[in-house]
């Protein structure tokens, strides 16, 4: 049995709208979900399945710099609103 892991724990910076204000820019570390491809080799075919074994992280960085919202504030609303 082998496994191949992809998007290993690899983070970006991301700069999303302020959702109240629109202007402002809100800077966010979002590390993507965990990708593993489970793979059994046979004689002729090989049988794989590719499962994802850990949610999408977001951290947010900052409050909104425009409409002076909080850290807290902000992520609420865009969990609310199903962004992150």
């Amino acid at each position: 049995m082998f496994f191949i892991i992809l998007n290993c724990m690899r983070g970006e910076y991301v700069e999303l709208p302020c959702p109240f204000c629109d202007k402002g820019k809100i800077q966010c570390w979002h590390i993507p979900s965990l990708s593993v491809i489970r793979r059994r080799p046979t004689a002729t075919f090989g049988n794989t399945k590719k499962r994802v074994t850990s949610p999408d992280i977001w951290l947010i960085k900052s409050g909104c710099n425009v409409c002076n919202k909080s850290r807290e504030e902000v992520e609420k609303e865009l969990k609310r609103k199903g962004i992150i």
